[in-house]
């Protein structure tokens, strides 16, 4: 059994202070701090219940998810590359390196974070894989091999 108390809607336990409102079973309640490791939150209307979070991994994902979406505002930005887009596609490495452009530079390993974000600005910008947007291989205009281009479509 767990020690908890309340104090209006505030309740405080193990696993640190929550705003808690609940009436007649339905209700919210919602983590204030990170004490206790992983805290999450959970909503509840009549039989219906859902869990969200965890707190130090949300803190992470909105930092890298803030950085994320400024690098496809520098895509959007981007308007020499949108047009080249637009005129026969262009290589994977070109958008990846207008993302890591609006990329911060104190981003470890942002080339890689620029590579694996390609699909996803894409999706933004333009719509989804496939549908708006696709990849295909090319000859490589420098040596030997193929190199992938993204084609709108």
């Amino acid at each position: 059994m767990r020690f908890r108390f309340r104090i209006g809607p505030f309740t405080f336990g193990k696993s640190g202070p929550r705003l808690s409102v609940w009436k007649k079973g339905s209700g919210i309640s919602i983590p204030l701090s990170e004490k206790g490791g992983d805290t999450f939150g959970r909503i509840k209307v009549g039989p219906v219940s859902a869990h969200f979070g965890g707190s130090k991994a949300k803190k992470n994902l909105d930092t890298n998810t803030l950085e994320e979406e400024m690098a496809i505002a520098a895509l959007r930005s981007d308007t020499e590359l949108l047009q080249r887009l637009r005129n026969g596609g262009v290589p994977w490495r070109a958008v990846q390196e207008s993302l890591k452009s609006g990329l911060p530079d104190r981003l470890p390993d942002h080339h890689n974070v620029a590579y694996r974000l390609v699909p996803r600005a894409m999706d933004s910008v333009f719509g989804s894989q496939n549908y708006r947007w696709k990849t295909e291989k090319r000859p490589a205009r420098s040596g030997p091999g193929e190199t992938t281009w993204i084609v709108l479509l």
